[in-house]
């Protein structure tokens, strides 16, 4: 195994050579040294001229004289280096590392982690070796093989192809199952799942999005009508600011949801502030709430003028984008956001929904924080369609369980 240390310090250098031969004593360790990013670099441009394969790890300080981490990150991303597991480590604060973390992704590097120091040498090699197991072990499915592309996105779409999953949205208070997002998905002849961040970029560029949307809106509540017990529960839609462009689109979402009012549908919008703000979506939002249907803010804090959309529409509810959510436990930044955030939902009377709640921890602090409704894989991740009965009557009965214990 070939590994690159980085950091200015011999003698840090010298302790990660060491812990990491302790650790695992079996594997064959070749070490590499640099003490500056550009030394590195002119290491990582020699070993793209040898004809021997290029390191297997990258462990690297941040701060450095004669070119520091980010260089070498830099680097990285602009030569065939990019694919070299990389391990970055600095004595930094979390918010620091957070940036740095978000800053290497952004480069769609292979990155392993940003730690803190002194750097765990067993926790960094579980790691690159769980990467390694999963990037040659776990094949792909036949629908994420599949071309899904610009040319075929068109032919794509339609109701075969078509196939929602749907996530539940719980009360906190109560424990109590209170309605479920509808999550796409694309299938193929049954072959597995094309996931949204592959095709909805498509469609998008495609200018399909009215159609895709309907499509799911239909799909949806012929679902809730096939199983009137479903009625009981919100049904929430995603829609995109552009689609709130088109008078068709609208109309025809209000008048499904005439056809079916007994179905409690919300409407979650995912915007950009260059189209939220143009007066024909405003007009759009106005249509839809004077016709009952309720419109949900997703994905609040991701951008910078959330504040302007809270003054000038009427939603119904906020979801808390996952992001700040699922470490709610211990990150403290995150909390303070959090908090702040439900505050001002209360002052406005608006709900609050967080995404991403995965352990018990996070919802508990977000019980302490007065949120309403939590939604994620702790309590369940999307459920196919035709499971979904199934799921609703076992939650039910487990609820009906426990408070008869209590």
């Amino acid at each position: 195994m070939k590994i690159l240390i980085v950091d200015d310090q011999t003698f840090i250098r010298e302790a990660i050579k060491s812990e990491l031969v302790g650790v695992d004593p079996l594997q064959s360790f070749i070490f590499f040294e640099a003490d500056c990013g550009n030394s590195a670099i002119a290491l990582l441009e020699q070993s793209t001229l040898n004809t021997e394969p290029e390191f297997d790890l990258i462990i690297t300080d941040l701060k450095m004289e004669n070119g520091d981490g980010l260089a070498i990150i830099n680097y990285m991303a602009t030569t065939k280096s990019k694919n070299i597991p990389l391990v970055i480590v600095s004595s930094s604060d979390q918010r620091t590392l957070d940036l740095i973390g978000n800053i290497t992704n952004s480069f769609n590097l292979n990155l392993v982690g940003v730690f803190q120091k002194p750097l765990n040498v067993n926790e960094v090699l579980t790691l690159v070796k769980t990467k390694q197991f999963l990037a040659h072990e776990v094949p792909e499915s036949k629908a994420e093989q599949t071309n899904c592309n610009s040319a075929n996105i068109a032919s794509l779409l339609n109701e075969d192809n078509l196939f929602l999953c749907y996530q539940p949205k719980v009360d906190i208070k109560s424990n109590k199952l209170i309605g479920f997002e509808v999550l796409s998905r694309l299938t193929i002849q049954g072959d597995g799942f094309i996931y949204p961040d592959k095709f909805i970029p498509l469609i998008e560029q495609a200018g399909l999005n009215c159609q895709f949307t309907r499509l799911v809106v239909d799909q949806a509540i012929s679902h809730w009508q096939l199983f009137p017990a479903l009625k009981q529960y919100g049904l929430s839609i995603n829609i995109s600011a552009s689609d709130l462009l088109s008078e068709e689109l609208i109309n025809h979402l209000i008048a499904k949801h005439l056809a079916a009012s007994d179905i409690q549908l919300m409407l979650e919008l995912t915007e950009s502030q260059h189209t939220i703000n143009q007066e024909r979506s405003l007009q759009a939002i106005a249509k839809l709430i004077i016709n009952d249907i309720p419109i949900s803010l997703d994905d609040f804090g991701k951008s910078y003028s959330t504040f302007d959309r809270l003054d000038s529409i009427p939603f119904e509810e906020i979801k808390i984008d996952k992001d700040f959510v699922s470490d709610l436990d211990f990150n403290l930044q995150h909390q303070a956001i959090v908090e702040s955030t439900i505050a001002l939902a209360k002052k406005l009377n608006v709900k609050v929904v967080a995404e991403g709640v995965e352990t018990l921890g996070v919802l508990n602090r977000l019980q302490l924080l007065g949120c309403h409704t939590a939604q994620g894989y702790y309590f369940s991740p999307p459920i196919e369609g035709r499971y979904l009965m199934t799921w609703v009557n076992d939650y039910n009965q487990q609820g009906e369980v426990k408070n008869a214990n209590h």
